[in-house]
């Protein structure tokens, strides 16, 4: 399945720095933890939010799927909390463009050019002009996750500016990881030519290193 990625974007920081490491993790059993089952849903939830406030959904096909996330065993009701925050972020960033820029959710984005066979799903994309901005909805509280530098949101960007490539031409890179349950909102950006260049000069070589089956194990 393709979502089983020998390089995915998700663990880009383990195989950037050590190219070894997918063969090796490959070996090991595929499992999904309690805690990845809980952040799926609240993803849900925060689509559905989503989709609501940017599209004319019914309200109807709404409460039916909201009552459905609700009777999921893993709901709690601290959800509806935790993807308000992240509602209300990306209300902001909308409403503080003149012209109302396109949203894009839960959109695929392939990063192939760098990595292969290299996709990702973005939870949400804002299209402003010459400004691009990557949010990522994390609803884990163990690890704060810091948008400085996160290679994961980097190479979903890398992906989301080949996607729109005819259509816009993207300056700056504005990255945010949005996660409620530890009050985390970090946001950091980069300009595109700097971006494009790390994709080309440290991503590609380290991603074919490890694809080759003689990455390196690093400290």
């Amino acid at each position: 399945m393709a979502s089983h990625a020998l390089l995915s974007a998700s663990s880009s920081h383990r195989w950037l720095h050590c190219t070894g490491a997918p063969r090796l993790e490959a070996t090991f059993p595929d499992t999904t933890s309690e805690y990845a089952k809980e952040g799926t849903l609240a993803h849900e939830l925060c689509e559905l939010k989503l989709k609501k406030y940017t599209t004319a959904m019914a309200k109807g096909t709404y409460t039916r799927t909201y009552n459905k996330i609700k009777k999921n065993e893993l709901w709690a009701p601290e959800m509806d909390e935790t993807t308000d925050v992240y509602l209300e972020y990306i209300k902001s960033i909308m409403l503080s463009y003149k012209v109302a820029p396109v949203v894009v959710i839960e959109k695929r984005v392939d990063f192939s050019q760098y990595v292969p066979e290299g996709f990702g799903t973005a939870d949400c994309i804002i299209l402003a002009g010459d400004t691009l901005h990557i949010i990522d909805y994390k609803h884990g509280k163990g690890v704060v996750v810091d948008a400085d530098h996160n290679p994961q949101m980097m190479l979903y960007a890398l992906g989301a500016i080949d996607a729109y490539r005819l259509l816009y031409m993207f300056n700056t890179v504005k990255m945010t990881i949005v996660q409620p349950r530890v009050n985390n909102i970090s946001e950091w950006e980069i300009p595109t030519a700097e971006l494009l260049d790390w994709g080309n000069t440290f991503v590609k070589p380290r991603a074919d290193e490890a694809m080759s089956g003689n990455g390196k194990f690093e400290p």
